[in-house]
């Protein structure tokens, strides 16, 4: 943090910056595993299909390989967004627990457990179920509109 802020005047331990960088980092990880099974199980051969026909290399990635491998990028989005939503210990390490800055719903779990109201804390677990499960949904939902 320090050389960036004396190099850039980039400040960006314990903003809201550092809890998407912290998040990022420590989901996307997930993505990438999912993206790569994903572009893995491509027939190389529909690639190469594509090639005869004139299809340049952009176009065969964004008719041909993207569209193949969507369901399993999907599917990584969605379990990096799920652990993005539960990260508690990167954030806390470089955003902190800023009330209205760097605060995110595992850190406010943690504070409520902290400060023994449990009732709190069990509303913002059931607030997580349920982002998450729309998540989920959405996602099916798009899987099957692309799938078709």
């Amino acid at each position: 943090g320090a050389f960036l802020f004396q190099e850039f005047q980039l400040d960006i331990v314990f903003t809201w910056r550092a809890v998407v960088i912290a998040a990022a980092v420590m989901s996307f990880p997930l993505l990438v595993r999912a993206a790569r099974v994903g572009f893995e199980g491509i027939d190389i051969h529909l690639e190469e299909i594509a090639r005869t026909l004139g299809a340049g290399p952009l176009r065969i990635f964004f008719t041909v390989t993207l569209p193949l491998a969507a369901r399993a990028i999907s599917a990584g989005i969605i379990l990096a967004f799920a652990r993005a939503i539960g990260e508690f210990g990167a954030t806390i390490l470089l955003a902190g627990n800023i009330p209205g800055r760097t605060t995110t719903i595992s850190l406010k779990i943690y504070e409520a457990v902290q400060l023994g109201t449990d009732a709190s804390a069990y509303r913002l677990v059931v607030v997580s179920l349920i982002i998450s499960f729309v998540a989920i949904w959405l996602s099916e939902r798009w899987n099957r509109s692309v799938a078709s």
